[in-house]
């Protein structure tokens, strides 16, 4: 975890002073903004729910200036995204109230299988914190058809 903090920390830090600029392309804005979701994933797994906040907010603010979800460099970066890891972040934070209040304004079918199947499992923990157990299958019957979809193509590749 220290090594991909520092690695996050280091890319950020490069990339912040020309973000800055209107000018700034929005592939380096997307990357920006992705480093700022590892960086909040990496706080709320250490339990540091202000740093946590703090790099949801710059997400929240690149993402705002991009203006959409966007795939640069296989980020996933935009608005939804910067929402699924603040539902990821309140659940590993153990604020299953949040992330269920969040998700329900989420509508990730615009983004990969696999990152709305990550989305639903985090659904699913914020219920179970909740000890909402039928919640909590409903979101990972889904979440696994929505596994099966990102694995199978991968398969067909290696001629299985």
């Amino acid at each position: 975890m220290e090594q991909a903090e520092q690695a996050a920390k280091s890319a950020a830090a490069v990339m912040a002073p020309r973000a800055k600029t209107p000018a700034c392309p929005p592939e380096e804005l997307s990357l920006l903004g992705a480093m700022n979701l590892v960086l909040a994933v990496i706080n709320a797994k250490e339990g540091h729910r202000g740093r946590t906040h703090e790099h949801i907010d710059r997400a929240r603010e690149i993402a705002a200036r991009l203006g959409e979800d966007r795939n640069d460099f296989d980020t996933e970066f935009g608005p939804t995204n910067v929402e699924i890891h603040t539902v990821s972040t309140a659940v590993e934070l153990g604020d299953a109230g949040l992330a269920l209040e969040v998700a329900k304004e989420v509508d990730p079918s615009g983004l990969s299988p696999e990152r709305q199947s990550r989305f639903l499992l985090d659904v699913a923990r914020a219920h179970a914190q909740r000890r909402h157990v039928g919640e909590a299958t409903a979101a990972l019957l889904p979440a696994e058809a929505l596994a099966r979809l990102g694995v199978q193509p991968k398969y067909a590749s290696r001629g299985q």
